[in-house]
């Protein structure tokens, strides 16, 4: 089992550290994870505790989020590309982007639309948020967290048909893909991507207790914000490239 260290612990060590949000198998967080274990990188654990102050962390990292890595006196990083380039420079011998040009873009493209701002988790917590916030009555943590992921009607209002989208495209992927003869979402060979969608889908299809193991209310909130039209475009082929990515390449039960 893991062993969380302090912020201030963390803060004095040298080599690869990585703060996990708490509690919730956050995407960003279990995806560089697993993404370290598979490249053999050794690293120590620290806490991010959802709607708390974090203070030792913003007055380390100056963010109250995670993931964030640092590694040696180099400054901590929060943005999942900064990260995964860092773990790509620490480990090359385990590349997990491509090396030709064409499908490296194609790579770094779809995991942005599965990490960054206005992607799949974006939209997706968007909605985890959205019935909290229009019931007037949001708890000061949820009402904190949506400030801080600049939520407004706009996005949310936005947010199914993005997901819809966005899911419809990575199942057309995955089979244009099989048609190549190729088991994963970029190339020929496993990649950050498939770390991603494996990660990002335990938002929308939770795994059961033995491998994701979760407070009950967090597991609840996960199943009953899940609209009916995305829960429609999980096609089976996604979930099972989930399934063989964190049966092949993730530790479970998950770990947070």
């Amino acid at each position: 089992m893991m062993k969380f260290l302090s912020i201030g612990e963390l803060v004095r060590r040298d080599g690869l550290r990585l703060v996990l949000v708490q509690g919730a198998p956050s995407p960003w967080g279990q995806a560089v994870k697993a993404m370290m274990e598979y490249k053999g990188l050794d690293f120590v654990c620290g806490p991010q505790i959802p709607g708390a102050d974090n203070a030792e962390l913003v007055a380390w990292a100056g963010v109250n989020s995670g993931p964030v890595v640092a590694w040696n006196d180099h400054r901590p990083l929060n943005r999942w590309n900064d990260i995964l380039f860092l773990l790509e420079r620490l480990a090359p011998h385990r590349p997990l982007l491509p090396d030709a040009p064409a499908e490296r873009v194609e790579a770094l493209g779809l995991a942005h639309e599965i990490c960054g701002e206005l992607g799949l988790g974006w939209n997706r917590r968007l909605s985890l948020f959205k019935p909290a916030m229009q019931s007037g009555q949001a708890p000061t943590p949820v009402a904190s967290m949506s400030r801080k992921y600049g939520y407004n009607e706009a996005d949310v209002g936005a947010a199914v048909q993005r997901q819809v989208a966005m899911l419809a495209h990575l199942d057309a992927t995955l089979a244009a893909q099989r048609a190549r003869g190729s088991e994963f979402l970029v190339g020929t060979r496993l990649s950050a991507v498939d770390f991603y969608w494996a990660a990002f889908c335990c938002i929308f299809a939770t795994l059961p207790d033995a491998q994701c193991p979760m407070a009950a209310g967090t597991r609840a909130m996960f199943e009953s914000t899940l609209e009916p039209e995305v829960k429609t475009a999980l096609t089976p082929a996604l979930l099972a490239h989930r399934d063989r990515i964190m049966a092949a390449h993730f530790k479970l039960p998950m770990e947070f």
